[in-house]
């Protein structure tokens, strides 16, 4: 079965970039090696660095090729907002917060217009209320009462 189409021309690819000769040079011996065309050390004797260098030179290429490859959102870049925009977000943000706040005071309003006895804190022992002594008798009749009150509401 005969290909079609253009011969792939691999390394040469790097000519029609736009760069300096030696940072081309230093791409096709990379692209070579991970072709399998060259051997590291062959490369690095004719680049004169150290292995290490290389491999490190090497992967910091592949490493910005793949964040390049990385999917981005689609269209153009939002434009940076000038300072009014940004105030005028600022307000909008505080006027919805403003607003909630409102909603929940006058709600809370509104309970304890038609539900007083939850606005006021009720005793349920006598003598936590200030300024009243309490006598035998009265704890007596107290405990009576909650205990006719818990009847009441768990028969």
């Amino acid at each position: 079965m005969a290909r079609r189409g253009r011969k792939p021309i691999g390394v040469q690819l790097v000519e029609h970039l736009d760069g300096s000769e030696r940072a081309k040079i230093r791409l096709k011996a990379i692209l070579e090696t991970l072709s399998g065309e060259r051997s590291i050390p062959d490369v690095c004797e004719e680049l004169g660095i150290q292995e290490s260098m290389f491999h490190r030179v090497r992967s910091e290429v592949l490493q910005t090729a793949l964040n390049r490859l990385e999917p981005r959102p689609l269209g153009r870049p939002p434009l940076p907002q000038s300072p009014h925009e940004l105030r005028l977000v600022e307000l909008e943000e505080e006027n919805l917060r403003l607003s909630l706040e409102l909603k929940a005071s006058e709600v809370r309003r509104e309970l304890a217009e038609n539900l007083p006895r939850l606005a006021k804190p009720q005793h349920s022992d006598p003598a936590a209320e200030p300024g009243k002594k309490t006598t035998s008798r009265s704890r007596k009749r107290h405990r009576k009462r909650l205990q006719q009150d818990t009847k009441h509401r768990f028969p």
